[in-house]
C-alpha cells in the first residue's frame, strides 16, 4: 500500500466531540449532577406528540430487554421471534430467562423481517417479536405490529441502531422501543438507552423494578470515558486512521480494527451484573446533553454522503444492503460481495480502509432443539441473513468522511471487482408457502 493514496478514514467512527467527552468527564468528576432533574429532562425531550409513550432511561439497550424479561416472569419454554441479525448479546439476555429465541429471516433489499413467515412461527409459547432496525435502516412496523396484536403478543421494537432524530422515535403501538446511545452509536453518549414503553402498568412495573437496580458509580462511567477518549483518537483523527494503520497493520502486522473493536465493547465481563444497574449521574447528564445538542442538519450530512455513494456504486460483482428500506440512514455502509476476504485484501493495498468486522451483529442461530423442531414443521434456517453476514464488507464511509474521499473509495472498490469480472446475485432463497395446521408456512427442502 502506497502511503500517497491512503484514505484516512476507517469504516467506524466516534460520534462525539471533544467537547462532549470533556462535559462527561466534568460531570464526573467537579459537578454534581441531579439523576432525577436529568431523568425528567429526558422524558420530557422524548415525549412527543407523534409518539407520547412513556419514557425510561437505562444503562443499555441490554438492560432494557433483560428489565422488560424479569418483570414479565415468562414461563420457561416460552419463545421470542428475534430479527436472525442481532448482537449475540440480545439472545443471551432472552435465553437467561429461559425463553427460546426463534430466528425470523429478513430481506437483503430492506433489512425487514420476512413478515410473509411470522404467522407461521407463531406457536402456543410465543410470547413477544423482537424486530430490529438494522444498520440505521427503518422499515414499516405496521404489518408487524397487526399480526402480532391478533395473536397478543407484544412487540419489542429494537431501534439501536436508528436514532436519527426526534421526528421518528419508534412506532407508538410498539410495546417498547429500544434506542442505544453506545459508543459506535449516532450521538453517542458512551452508554445509555431510552426505550418507549407503551403500557403504563409495564412503565411503572419496570421502573420500579429498576429503582432498586445499583447505580452506576461516576468512577466506572469515567473510566468508560477515558477508554473510549483513546478510541476517538484511534478512530476520529484521520492521521491515525490512515498513514497510523499502514505502519500497524502491514509493519507491525496488528489487526488495528479487531483492536479497537476489542476495546469498544461495552460489557466484556461480569455480563449480567454490569447491566443490572442504573445509569450513573455523569451519564443521564450526557445523554441530556446529547439530546439537547442533536442537529438534524448534521445528521443529514452522513445522509447525503451515504446516498452519493450509493450512487456512485453500479457495478453488477457487488450487492448493496437495505437499498429499498423505507428510510435509508447510515449507521454503516455495508455491501455484500462474493469473496469479501479477497476484497478487503485488495482495497488494503489500494490505501481504503475497509473490514468485515466493524460490528458485533451476527446471525443469531436457532436452538439446537428448536431448530430440529420447528424444521420438521414449519421453519427454515435464516439463510439470507447468514448469506448477509458470509458476504459482508464495511466501506469508510459515513459523515466524517469528505466527498473527494468518498468518490476515491468507490472508484477503489470499482477497479477492484472489475478484477473478479463476475456478476454477483443473490441466490433464490424464497420457497413456496403451504398451509399447516391452518398457518402459512414455508416449504421445506426435500431430505432426500
Amino acid at each position: 500500500m502506497a502511503l500517497v493514496g491512503v484514505v484516512p478514514y476507517g469504516s467506524l467512527f466516534i460520534d462525539a466531540s471533544w467537547r462532549d467527552i470533556l462535559s462527561g468527564i466534568r460531570d464526573c468528576t467537579v459537578s454534581s449532577p441531579d439523576r432525577q432533574l436529568n431523568t425528567r429532562r429526558l422524558q420530557k425531550i422524548w415525549t412527543t406528540a407523534q409518539n407520547p409513550n412513556h419514557v425510561l432511561p437505562c444503562l443499555s439497550v441490554r438492560t432494557g430487554l433483560d428489565l422488560f424479561l424479569t418483570v414479565k416472569k415468562f414461563p420457561p419454554g416460552s419463545e421470542i421471534i428475534m430479527s436472525a441479525i442481532n448482537i449475540p448479546d440480545m439472545a443471551r439476555v432472552v435465553r437467561h430467562h429461559g425463553v427460546r429465541v426463534i430466528p425470523i429471516d429478513v430481506h437483503i433489499e430492506t433489512l425487514s423481517p420476512k413478515v410473509e413467515l411470522l404467522e407461521g412461527l407463531i406457536t402456543e409459547r410465543t410470547v413477544a417479536v423482537l424486530v430490529a432496525h438494522l444498520y440505521g435502516k427503518w422499515f414499516d412496523m405496521s404489518e408487524v405490529i397487526d399480526i402480532a396484536r391478533r395473536h397478543g403478543l407484544y412487540v419489542l421494537e429494537d431501534c439501536a441502531e436508528g436514532f436519527c432524530g426526534f421526528e421518528y422515535i419508534g412506532n407508538p403501538r410498539s410495546d417498547i422501543a429500544f434506542f442505544s446511545f453506545g459508543v459506535i452509536k449516532p450521538s453517542t453518549a458512551f452508554g445509555g438507552s431510552i426505550l418507549k414503553i407503551k403500557d403504563s402498568e409495564l412503565f411503572a412495573a419496570m421502573n420500579e423494578a429498576y429503582s432498586l437496580y445499583p447505580t452506576q458509580s461516576s468512577l466506572e462511567y469515567m473510566k468508560k470515558l477515558l477508554k473510549y477518549s483513546v478510541a476517538t483518537v484511534g478512530l476520529n483523527w484521520p492521521f491515525l486512521t490512515g498513514y497510523g494503520v499502514f505502519v500497524v497493520q502491514n509493519v507491525l502486522g496488528i489487526d488495528h480494527q479487531k483492536m479497537w473493536i476489542s476495546l469498544l465493547r461495552g460489557f466484556p465481563d461480569q455480563f449480567f451484573q454490569k447491566i443490572r444497574q442504573q445509569p450513573s449521574a455523569g451519564l443521564l447528564s450526557l445523554l441530556v446533553h446529547r439530546c439537547i445538542g442533536f442537529r438534524q442538519k448534521s445528521f443529514q450530512v452522513g445522509v447525503d454522503k451515504g446516498r452519493h455513494a450509493d450512487m456512485l456504486l453500479k457495478n453488477p460483482s457487488m450487492m448493496k444492503v437495505g437499498d429499498k428500506a423505507d428510510n435509508r440512514n447510515y449507521w454503516l455502509f455495508p455491501i455484500l460481495v462474493e469473496k469479501p476476504d479477497e476484497v478487503i485484501d485488495s482495497l488494503c493495498k489500494k490505501g481504503i480502509n475497509a473490514y468485515r468486522g466493524a460490528t458485533q451483529l451476527n446471525v443469531i442461530e436457532p436452538h439446537t432443539d428448536t431448530s430440529h423442531q420447528l424444521s420438521e414443521q414449519l421453519t427454515h434456517y435464516p439463510e439470507e441473513a447468514r448469506f448477509i453476514i458470509d458476504h459482508v464488507v464495511y466501506l469508510p464511509i459515513h459523515k466524517r468522511v469528505p466527498y473527494y474521499y468518498i468518490e476515491r473509495v468507490c472508484k477503489g472498490l470499482e477497479e477492484v471487482l472489475q478484477k473478479h469480472g463476475t456478476v454477483f446475485q443473490k441466490p433464490c432463497f424464497e420457497r413456496p408457502l403451504v398451509v399447516l395446521n391452518g398457518k402459512p408456512a414455508p416449504k421445506l427442502p426435500s431430505k432426500l
